[in-house]
């Protein structure tokens, strides 16, 4: 693919609207001698938008005394266009965050720099999570680096565990359905009540059931991407997935994502002993209920045998240095900084964000964020496409979930799946 013409392509268009929704906002890397700077995009609600990240400058003024760090922090809905087209310009801010599904759009646009020679500099790196390292390569390239992650843990109400006689998480995804159905006999008074409440659009939770049996999303060859839902194994899992969702959670949630009903108010009034969830929501759970403190526990999703949990997907963000930044030498030093293991601890330990490699995770985090950590080892990363950013977008893999959760035809859906993803993982292609 010629990246330099595919990046004029998919910028031409989004830079007429932004400059008619007025969405250009910040300035760029290029600075005179006597205003030397580095402009950084970082996103609500990360690191950069929390006192923390001084931490990070003042370590980087160290070596950089007189490069002055501008953090401009921005709003995820439409940054995907807005970063796409700031890279293309001349004057583009010398580093940027994306969203990990939102990082093969700039990897594959050309308006990155390539790091790859840099790689073993940063710190930890040959254990990045998978699902933040797999979006940031493009054809054996570097061209970001993990910012944090976060992945999914199942949170159980230890006194309803108790009062119905189970003694301890299971082990098995077996097991896990076993204990539903004693949580539903023994909370039967309990309307609308869920051994493990599992919206039918909860796809990061349905995904992991595709992955355990051996599954792929989609493979790529020749430069052509290919949906593979339609596979043998995963049939095999989006069976599975759909069993268990039909027999643990409530009839009323096969339509229906986490926050509609509010997963965490549901845990909180006690109609549902288990539930997917991140890293924070317990605190949500514990505004709602303050008694629950000392009855929340965590367990990761079990595997189809007992010797290996279900995998996970693994979210979160990356950071890249723009390929017409100035200062490339000095953005990757705040890179090195911003992903190495003393701030991804602290990180951890003030957010609650799983650090970039689990061999970051430092002790006295959260149990749930010690659980998620553990799991994500066994993690596995979704097509590095600019298509998986268009299936996100359009809210695509909600709607193939429920279907299968409210009984579609799987080898319909599947084929439907594949015909869709496979012109979305290819959009962008030549």
């Amino acid at each position: 693919m010629n990246r330099s013409r595919w990046r004029y392509a998919v910028t031409a268009l989004p830079v007429m609207a932004l400059a008619l929704t007025g969405c250009g906002g910040g300035s760029g890397g290029s600075q005179s001698e006597s205003d030397h700077k580095l402009t950084i995009w970082m996103m609500t609600g990360g690191p950069g938008d929390n006192p923390l990240i001084k931490d990070v400058n003042t370590e980087f003024a160290k070596k950089h005394p007189d490069i002055k760090v501008d953090i401009q922090i921005q709003q995820w809905d439409g940054v995907a266009t807005k970063v796409t087209t700031a890279l293309a310009t001349n004057n583009p801010p010398d580093i940027v965050e994306m969203g990990n599904t939102q990082t093969p759009l700039q990897t594959y646009s050309g308006g990155l720099a390539d790091l790859t020679a840099d790689k073993k500099s940063f710190e930890g790196s040959d254990g990045w999570l998978t699902g933040l390292s797999g979006p940031s390569t493009y054809d054996g390239k570097l061209y970001a680096v993990p910012l944090y992650g976060g992945t999914k843990v199942v949170m159980y109400n230890k006194k309803l565990f108790a009062d119905a006689g189970i003694k301890q998480p299971p082990k098995t995804l077996a097991q896990l359905q076993q204990d539903c159905g004693t949580l539903a006999k023994a909370n039967a008074q309990v309307a609308n009540f869920s051994g493990f409440y599992l919206p039918g659009q909860y796809w990061f939770n349905g995904m992991p059931f595709l992955f355990g049996k051996g599954g792929e999303i989609a493979t790529r060859s020749g430069g052509t991407w290919k949906a593979q839902m339609s596979s043998p194994q995963n049939a095999a899992g989006l069976t599975a997935w759909r069993d268990f969702q039909n027999s643990c959670s409530t009839k009323s949630s096969v339509g229906v994502n986490t926050d509609s009903p509010d997963q965490d108010q549901l845990f909180a009034d006690g109609k549902a002993a288990m539930a997917y969830v991140k890293a924070w929501e317990p605190a949500a759970v514990l505004e709602k209920n303050p008694s629950l403190k000392d009855e929340i526990g965590f367990f990761p999703m079990p595997g189809y045998t007992a010797d290996k949990s279900m995998p996970v997907i693994v979210s979160g963000s990356t950071v890249g240095v723009a390929a017409n930044s100035p200062d490339q030498e000095a953005a990757a030093d705040w890179l090195r900084i911003v992903s190495g293991k003393r701030f991804q601890q602290k990180m951890a330990t003030t957010l609650n964000l799983l650090p970039v490699s689990p061999d970051f995770t430092p002790p006295g985090v959260p149990e749930q964020l010690t659980v998620a950590s553990a799991a994500s080892r066994i993690s596995r990363p979704l097509p590095s496409s600019p298509g998986e950013a268009t299936l996100e977008t359009e809210r695509y893999n909600e709607q193939f979930f429920s279907k299968i959760a409210s009984g579609a035809d799987i080898a319909k859906a599947s084929a439907d799946y594949d015909k869709h993803a496979t012109e979305a993982f290819n959009s962008l292609s030549d």
